[in-house]
């Protein structure tokens, strides 16, 4: 059989370490930088961790693998669900604008669960993350916008497929059991959209549920289970259950070995969904131009896709921290006030900041019809901040920094974590962190001394 599942599962369990561009390994140090980060932040503020932790230790198990910041060892599944619930907790995952899904929280955790429990290589490690971002990126391009207008939230949908390939990776399995894995994965499909709309802390369950149904995927495909490899394109197949007739699928396997998709995730700045990110980018630049009293600002206007709209536009102003997390109104008087918007900058104190409230309330949010038939290909925003001395600000940017376009420095990112880490870390933590997953010779590093790391470090 030579289905498109057969095609992309031949590839991933041929595919060797020495057959990966440099560059690729190297982004993928850094995601795993950026991924065990918020992870550790999310430990201390994330709302639905604090009911998912408890729970996953409670429930005990076989000690298989390590969940990371409770320091317990559990079942391999459950060790990847509570890791993807942490570390989605503070929206500063990576993401990818064609797929609109946050890979690492996906797949890192069921990458890290199953590499322990396998006693995998650090090497082995670095090209599971690779093949999980490109199963899983490549199933969301294929599928998307159609398949988010539909109300699905990818990270959950597709997250399952790159996890069971990662997972499968690490396990050794041949092509076939590799598409057994990848299709069980694929029937383990979950995640709506709809959870932004009514209590958005529920969101890290999601992909947090994509990394589990990886692990079980291909520990069931390596005990002899079996499951359609007709998956992608069968008369019930996953592609029309996902988008009706909108995917191609070209997107989902050209260029294999040349188009590796984690070359193509940006790197979040900012603790917000990504659709806030072009107007942060524009309300700060405005901000340092116009050199004002943000009381001084009479009209803020953002205009941007639909999409993001929908995700983020429609809470002027947030009740919790997880609304603030969705709401463009209040990332842009954030911004515009302090200069930034920090993982810091959503206390409760904050949220009820009359000067704050009072400025969010001046943004209005409106759909542009060309920046919808930009999108994806441009996920921008365009802005004009008026005062009442007559002065103004305009400008359009096409995406916002940290995009494949306009990428992050090693200093920016940096900065970005050790600022999110610092009010709960020494700086030490993160210092043996980057020099961990980042730095050295792929052989003298190892899983192992970062589980050990994290150990010294929560309590």
């Amino acid at each position: 059989m030579d289905t498109l599942l057969c095609k992309l599962a031949r590839y991933y369990a041929s595919l060797s370490y020495d057959e990966v561009p440099a560059e690729v390994i190297e982004k993928a140090k850094r995601s795993l930088a950026d991924f065990l980060s918020e992870l550790a932040a999310g430990f201390y503020v994330g709302e639905l961790a604090e009911a998912v932790n408890p729970y996953l230790v409670e429930l005990g198990g076989k000690p298989e693998s390590t969940l990371l910041c409770v320091g317990r060892k559990m079942p391999a599944q459950n060790a990847a669900l509570g890791m993807g619930v942490m570390a989605h907790a503070i929206e500063l995952d990576d993401g990818h604008r064609w797929g609109t899904s946050h890979p690492a929280v996906a797949i890192m955790p069921a990458v890290l669960a199953m590499a322990e429990r396998e006693k995998s290589s650090y090497g082995e490690i670095l090209l599971a993350i690779v093949i999980g971002y490109d199963m899983m990126l490549r199933t969301a391009r294929a599928i998307n916008p159609a398949h988010l207008k539909k109300g699905f939230h990818s990270t959950g949908t597709c997250g399952s497929l790159g996890a069971a390939a990662a997972c499968a990776k690490l396990l050794n399995l041949d092509e076939e059991k590799t598409a057994y894995a990848i299709s069980m994965g694929g029937l383990q499909s979950a995640g709506l959209q709809e959870m932004l709309h009514d209590h958005p802390g529920v969101k890290p369950l999601q992909p947090g549920k994509s990394a589990s149904a990886g692990v079980l995927a291909a520990d069931l495909a390596k005990r002899g289970a079996k499951s359609p490899r007709t998956l992608f394109e069968g008369e019930h197949g996953w592609l029309k259950a996902m988008c009706d007739s909108n995917y191609s699928a070209e997107a989902l396997i050209g260029d294999l070995g040349t188009r590796f998709e984690i070359l193509y995730t940006y790197t979040k700045l900012y603790p917000t969904c990504r659709h806030c990110h072009a107007a942060i980018d524009l309300a700060r630049e405005a901000r340092e131009t116009l050199s004002c009293d943000p009381a001084d600002i009479e009209y803020i206007e953002v205009k941007t896709y639909r999409l993001g709209i929908v995700e983020v536009g429609r809470i002027q102003v947030p009740k919790t921290q997880q609304e603030a997390m969705f709401s463009l109104p209040f990332a842009v008087a954030i911004a515009l006030t302090r200069g930034n918007v920090t993982l810091q900058d959503y206390t409760p104190e904050t949220l009820s900041d009359p000067k704050l409230i009072s400025l969010a309330e001046k943004v209005h949010v409106i759909e542009d019809e060309k920046l919808n038939d930009l999108y994806p290909e441009e996920r921008g925003a365009h802005m004009k901040v008026v005062l009442r001395d007559g002065r103004s600000f305009e400008k359009y940017i096409p995406v916002a920094k940290g995009e494949p376009e306009f990428p992050v420095t090693d200093e920016d990112l940096k900065e970005k974590l050790q600022a999110m880490l610092s009010p709960y870390y020494p700086n030490a933590f993160f210092e043996g962190l980057w020099k961990m997953t980042v730095e050295g010779d792929i052989e003298s590093r190892s899983y192992e001394e970062i589980i050990e790391h994290f150990g010294r470090f929560c309590s």
